[in-house]
């Protein structure tokens, strides 16, 4: 049982809400969380989208702090869009067996494998190149949030309101409860039932964490729910109750942000007449599908490259995105070991229509949690060289 949702998306909102409003107090705390190193040369960055300023794309990663986990695999991976001229953050959350391809370092060779290693061989680094080279995508900085801290983040927004879909989800939550509260020295209550429950900081972590009841499927739309509230009820908080949270908040983060980047930023989200949270998942629910390679299981995207080319379309609005010759070749390589290929007829098919089956906020709604493949195995893989 690992993993836990990070409402690291709420952090970036937090740091512009208090960085934007008071010098002096966002000095003090940015100044204690942000400039980790990171070498743009080594990010495989995607400069054909470096000329579109008005969106900027952030990676978010979410490690577990509990001492009886090993290891340092990101439990959770988002990207963070913000559209400046649209007034709209797209919150993307990938899941973590995907299958990708993990690029060389000093000390591995090149491999295919669960994304969620990529944070383990190489730390933000690595991960922010693996996201970048799998999606043509331009991230140059992150965000990284220890799940410790969203206990006191929902405490202190006033607890979240969940939907308990089963009694399964509701017992195996339950469950996670007992963990949770061993952890932080705490003592708050099951939850009563099933339907819509307002939850305690305990509560929501131990509802994120719970993958038994319906795999890590469920465990990532539990995850996009709540880190959806917490960043709606974050970007409208008054100033007092953001500096508490962030006070709390800041021991457990670290960013690659300066304090001048994200000062610039601060001022012009904070400018915005509107803001919304939308959200979805990678890989998309009808372009992917889950099996054993090698005896583990892995999430496998039906192609990589259809699915970057959905996720280019819902983020810049391409209507016929034309993936990179080395996404193209990475998407080859997948769909070679994996024996799973493109099931889109793009003569008849939209990123829209791709998008919109899984009932992504392209329109404002909710998504839909779809049914989740069982997960076969709980087993670490073994890379699978170039």
């Amino acid at each position: 049982m690992t993993l836990k949702k990070k409402v690291i998306s709420i952090i970036l909102a937090l740091l512009m809400v208090v960085i934007g409003s008071t010098a002096v107090y966002g000095f003090s705390i940015f100044n204690s969380i942000s400039g980790a190193s990171i070498d743009d040369s080594k990010l495989s960055i995607n400069s054909l989208l470096d000329s579109n300023e008005k969106i900027l794309n952030v990676a978010l990663f979410g490690v577990d702090g509990r001492d009886d986990v090993d290891g340092d695999r990101s439990d959770t991976i988002m990207i963070a869009s913000i559209n400046f001229e649209a007034g709209d953050v797209k919150i993307i959350s990938i899941m973590r067996d995907l299958m990708v391809r993990i690029p060389e370092t000093d000390s591995k060779n090149v491999s295919y494998e669960k994304i969620n290693a990529a944070y383990d061989y190489g730390g933000a680094q690595l991960a922010v190149q693996t996201l970048n080279e799998n999606f043509d995508l331009n991230i140059r900085d992150y965000v990284v949030v220890n799940f410790d801290c969203l206990v006191d983040t929902v405490d202190a927004l006033g607890g979240v309101d969940v939907n308990i879909s089963s009694e399964d989800v509701l017992y195996w939550t339950n469950q996670y409860i007992y963990d949770v509260n061993d952890k932080v020295k705490k003592s708050d209550p099951f939850i009563e039932g099933t339907g819509i429950q307002h939850l305690t900081g305990v509560q929501a972590l131990a509802f994120c964490r719970n993958r038994y009841s319906d795999s890590d499927y469920g465990r990532t739309e539990r995850q996009r729910e709540v880190v959806q509230q917490i960043a709606e009820k974050a970007m409208n908080v008054d100033l007092l109750t953001a500096i508490n949270l962030m006070g709390k908040v800041y021991p457990y983060v670290t960013s690659s942000f300066t304090l001048q980047e994200m000062s610039t930023y601060a001022q012009a989200f904070l400018s915005l007449e509107n803001k919304s949270i939308l959200n979805s998942r990678l890989p998309f629910d009808s372009i992917n599908t889950t099996d054993l390679i090698d005896g583990v299981s892995y999430v496998i995207p039906t192609t990589l490259a259809d699915n970057a080319r959905v996720l280019h379309g819902y983020l810049y609005g391409d209507s016929v995105y034309v993936p990179s010759d080395t996404l193209q070749e990475i998407s080859q390589r997948i769909v070679n070991i994996t024996g799973y290929n493109s099931t889109v007829d793009w003569t008849t098919t939209t990123w829209q229509d791709i998008v919109n089956k899984q009932g992504s906020a392209v329109d404002g709604a909710t998504t839909v949690n779809e049914t989740a493949p069982t997960e076969s195995t709980s087993a670490e893989p073994t890379p699978i060289a170039e």
